[in-house]
């Protein structure tokens, strides 16, 4: 993986961790129309969304800080599913927000981190492959909580999980991203 391509892969990964970190936050503390969100949830989603703030900060400090590689325009959205999902994440009652984070983004967001790991290198890539490891540990423990403190709700949109993560392989097709990272 060249550095641009590592470059992309970092902002792009910064992008999608400052949007987890600022709806996260936001179900964890905000209103509860659709009265979907319990203490447990709730307390995931504060938790959830403290370690997706840590991850943009490291994500955005494994960003060149050469002026020709322009790093504050890496951090965008890498691709069109992603946009679409965090999209639908934003706009969603709490019940299909959550619903959609648990069932779409973390599991997406996890197979991204395995494959964009495997593509690194420890002798250029050292301290990108320990951020990747800390965020996929964290990844972990974070699906794990999620399935003890989250049972969708009966009135969650159906479908709405299935089609933002079939978005993702119309995407793969679209552009690989990260770059280099071969999709299964």
């Amino acid at each position: 993986m060249d550095i641009e391509q590592l470059s992309d892969a970092c902002g792009g990964l910064a992008w999608i961790s400052e949007r987890l970190f600022e709806i996260q936050g936001r179900l964890a503390t905000g209103p509860d129309a659709d009265g979907a969100l319990d203490a447990r949830s709730r307390a995931f989603l504060a938790r959830s969304s403290r370690h997706h703030g840590q991850h943009a900060q490291w994500w955005r400090a494994a960003l060149p800080d050469s002026p020709a590689l322009a790093a504050h325009n890496r951090v965008r959205p890498p691709t069109q599913a992603w946009a679409r999902l965090i999209g639908h994440i934003e706009v969603a009652a709490p019940g299909a927000a959550v619903d959609a984070l648990c069932e779409v983004a973390l599991p997406q967001l996890s197979f991204v981190i395995e494959c964009l790991g495997r593509e690194l290198s420890p002798v250029s890539d050292g301290a990108v492959m320990r951020t990747a490891r800390m965020v996929a540990a964290d990844l972990a423990e974070g699906r794990r909580d999620a399935k003890k403190a989250w049972t969708p709700p009966n009135t969650s949109a159906a479908g709405a999980p299935e089609e933002l993560a079939s978005g993702f392989a119309a995407d793969d097709r679209e552009k690989r991203w990260p770059p280099l990272v071969t999709h299964l």
